[in-house]
This record gives structure tokens, sequence and C-alpha cells, in this order.
């Protein structure tokens, strides 16, 4: 496999970079299935796909997976696939989301990347919302055997975190009244999270604080990503947030805010999660999963608090409460930027949400550093190409 130019530039001192995961909502079928299409990643489908058919069985039929996982199945033949309602159900799309970004990884290491190579060459990572969690694998940076057997164990790992966060939070669908209240306001798909995009977080907390007071302490509505500074998400009970709409609809047309629900059954990064935490320790010892902050080769930051996930106590229990209770800052996972001055940023995926939202936060950072997105074809290949 001929050297990737960018990595005999990288050897002369040229460059360097920081690697980054996206987060949940992004389209992933025929990213995934282009990968799986190719033959060229079979050991890694074999293996991810593998640990995904050994542990769905146990939860299939619950609350978390009514109706199962057949990641295979959906691979080889679309007209296979579920609706987007179930696509969209948290096991289910935080399981194939994290198989996308993982592809992409393995793509780049079958392309002239070697994992040593990699780590040597980065100063730094981060991964949004579930990304973070993706990024921890990569930056574990393992290889041969322990590379496929961690793989797997990381695929198991966000299978029953999906499962335990559903059944934390059970409504999978709107009820009656959600969908009615919905079409009366003119919205479309009302979900537990919701991006409100325009003016000033200052401002949204303003609006979200008026109706908190009017809201019972169960059905309390929370910013929950500040991902840049005119995006936010907000997450509570679906009633929630359409009450707030229609509280507030005057005032959200005036100064030209978007209401835009995501596709997403939980209202991650908040306390309306707490009740996923200790059911799923118990699946993650007893799958074995266990990796420690030491092992990770290179710094990991953590959008909670920007700080390296290198120096955590119990690695385990912090991503795992990140992606369920924990406010994410986007902002702060990306300062270290500043200090690091990578030559370009690498993103896996999927899609380019992620790609965009760094944008944004570089604007705010006065920083013009290149991100090479490995969902698009002509980015990829320069990354890769030698």
């Amino acid at each position: 496999m001929a050297k990737p130019a960018i990595l005999t530039k990288a050897e002369a001192g040229e460059a360097t970079f920081f690697l980054q995961m996206g987060g949940q909502g992004s389209p992933w079928y025929k990213e995934l299935k282009k990968f799986y299409d190719s033959g060229e990643l079979k050991e890694f489908f074999d293996v991810t796909l593998k640990a995904i058919e050994e542990e769905a069985p146990k939860v299939t039929g619950s609350i978390g997976l009514p109706h199962g996982i057949d990641a295979r199945k959906w691979l080889e033949d679309e007209s296979s696939i579920p609706s987007d309602a179930y696509l969209a159900t948290a096991a289910v799309s935080l399981t194939m989301i994290q198989l996308t970004q993982l592809a992409y990884f393995e793509a780049v290491l079958k392309a002239g990347w070697s994992m040593d190579d990699l780590i040597k060459h980065t100063k730094g990572s981060t991964g949004h919302s579930q990304g973070l969690i993706s990024m921890t694998f990569c930056a574990l940076g393992k290889s041969g055997k322990d590379y496929y057997d961690a793989l797997a164990l990381y695929m198991k790992y966000i299978l029953y975190l999906g499962v335990r966060a559903q059944e934390a939070y059970p409504e999978i669908e709107p009820t009656a009244d959600d969908l009615a209240l919905a079409t009366e306001l003119g919205l479309k798909d009302p979900a537990p999270m919701v991006a409100v995009l325009g003016v000033t977080h200052d401002r949204i907390a303003e609006l979200v604080a008026e109706t908190n007071a009017n809201l019972p302490a169960d059905k309390q509505i929370y910013m929950s990503l500040y991902n840049s500074p005119v995006n936010r998400i907000l997450s509570s009970h679906r009633s929630s947030l359409l009450n707030f709409y229609k509280q507030h609809k005057a005032t959200l047309e005036a100064e030209q805010v978007k209401f835009v629900f995501l596709r997403t059954t939980c209202p991650f990064h908040s306390p309306l999660m707490e009740g996923a935490v200790a059911p799923f320790e118990e699946d993650r010892k007893r799958i074995g999963f266990d990796f420690k902050a030491s092992e990770l080769k290179i710094p990991v930051y953590s959008f909670a608090d920007g700080k390296d996930y290198r120096d955590l106590a119990d690695l385990c229990k912090t991503m795992t409460y990140d992606l369920l209770v924990s406010t994410l800052y986007w902002e702060k996972a990306l300062t270290p930027l500043k200090a690091l001055k990578p030559t370009h940023i690498v993103d896996f995926g999927p899609g380019k949400t992620s790609q965009r939202l760094t944008s944004d936060t570089l604007t705010g950072f006065s920083l013009d550093i290149p991100i090479l997105g490995m969902a698009n074809a002509k980015e990829m290949k320069s990354f890769t190409e030698a």
C-alpha cells in the first residue's frame, strides 16, 4: 500500500491532525452500504455484525429494541430496511451510527495509514455526543486481534446503551395529543429533542425559563447541547417542547428562529436519562467492557468540560454518563485547538453535520483549519492518496 502524501508531510513535520466524530441524527445507510458492498472491509463487518447478532436476541422484543436490529439483512437487502421512525429509535440509531463512524476509521487504516502513524501525528481528538464514545475506541490505538476484540466490545456497548436509554424513556412514539398539537402549530414529527436555531443562547434560555415556570418538575425543558453560537438543542418530553413552541411561536417567528425536531426517541444529555445509568452499568460489566483512561494514546477532549479523558478515574462510567446526562458544549471540546494548532481536522462523520458545527466554532475562535470529512470522497482521497 502506497504511503499517503499527507503522511509524508507529517513525517517531515509539515502536518499534524485533530480527529473528530459526529453525533446523532445523521443519515448513515447509504454511506455504510457503500462500504459493505465494496467487500474491502470484510473482516470489519464480520466482527461488528457478529457482535450485534450475539447480543441483539437477548433484548429483542423489549421496550428498548421492540423489533430487533438485523443490520446484516438491511445492508444486504435495501428493501428490508424498517421505517425511518424505527431507525430513529435509540438502540438502532446509536448502533448504526457508531458502526458507520468506525467503518470510516477502518477505511483510513486500509488506505495506507497504520494505527501507529495516525496516533503519532495526531495532537488531539473529540466527538460530538455519541461520537465521543467512538473516538475513545480510536484513541486506544490497538492493532491486530486486540483491535478487533475491542471493536466487538464497542458494538455490544453501544447496543446496550441504546436499549437502556430507551427503557429509561419508553415514549418511543408521540401521543395522539402530541400529534394534534404539532399539526395545530404546523410542526412535523415531534421528538424529545429539538434544534432551536438563531439568536443567542441567553435569549433562548430566557424563553425556556418562562415555559419551565409553568411546567411540573418532571416535565422541565433542558438546554442540552450548545452546538455553536446560534445552534442549540432542547431536551424534554414532546409535550413540553410543543408547549414551549406554542407559548413563544410569535416571538420565535419574529426573531427568525428555526425550530426543528431531531430524529431521535430519547431526550439525551439531560437529567431525564438518569434512569438508564445503573441498568446499563450491569450490562457493561457483564460483557466485559472495562477499558481504562490510561489506555488512551492520544488526548480525547470532553464536550462536558473540555478536559482530557486520559485524566479520568473511571473512563467507562464517565463516557456513559456524558452521552446520557451531561450537557454538551461543543466549544469546550474544541477549545484545545487554540493551543494545539493542528494543520488539519479529520472528521469521521457520518455525514457533514459535525464538520459544519466545527467550522462555525472555528470562525468564533478566529481559527482557519481545513476540515477533511471522510464522508466526502474527494476529502477522503486527499487524506489517503499517495
